[in-house]
């Protein structure tokens, strides 16, 4: 029998109440604000214990972690959190160009449209190969929410990319076209 593994929890999940759908996590926005600055303020590796305790399979039991993730990308991404968009952006961006399930990478890439700018596209180029459907359609869509100046990428990604990659990417420009 396979022995079960229990990842470490963070101990800024431990500060989370019980899920409401009233509330930000069940707790008030104020309280909220407060959680993510206290992770922030603790750096780096505060938030990359919060990722890798992220489970491949998304089946609830890391809600608190992917709902903190997700707080820290609308935390700072507002034009007066440059650093610690900065921070968070590379660390979101490492782990889905890294070996991580697809799953957990496509979950990265969906906040990084909250915080990514047009610098970061040439580094997530490399995905746009990526075998993962989940991971294409979430690197073509942080390019979408870049901007018109991720059209190169992509339409230079498109001229080798087949099947759902191709399709990924083709609709990526069409939706660019339209902005």
């Amino acid at each position: 029998m396979a022995e079960e593994t229990k990842t470490k929890r963070s101990v800024f999940v431990e500060r989370l109440p019980g899920l409401s759908n009233s509330r930000w996590g069940g707790m008030k926005k104020e309280d909220g604000d407060q959680l993510v600055a206290a992770i922030l303020k603790a750096g780096e590796n505060a938030v990359r214990e919060l990722i890798d305790a992220l489970k491949e399979v998304d089946n609830g039991e890391d809600w608190q972690e992917r709902l903190l993730l997700h707080q820290l990308a609308m935390h700072c991404s507002v034009p007066a959190r440059e650093k610690d968009r900065k921070i968070l952006t590379e660390l979101y961006a490492s782990v889905a160009l890294g070996d991580r399930p697809g799953t957990v990478r496509s979950f990265l890439l969906q906040q990084l449209r909250y915080v990514a700018g047009v610098s970061l596209a040439p580094r997530l180029a490399p995905l746009l190969k990526d075998d993962d459907r989940l991971v294409l359609d979430a690197v073509t869509a942080v390019m979408v929410s870049m901007g018109r100046g991720a059209e190169k990428i992509l339409e230079a990604a498109r001229k080798d990319a087949q099947g759902h990659a191709k399709v990924a990417i083709t609709h990526a420009l069409g939706q660019l076209s339209r902005k």
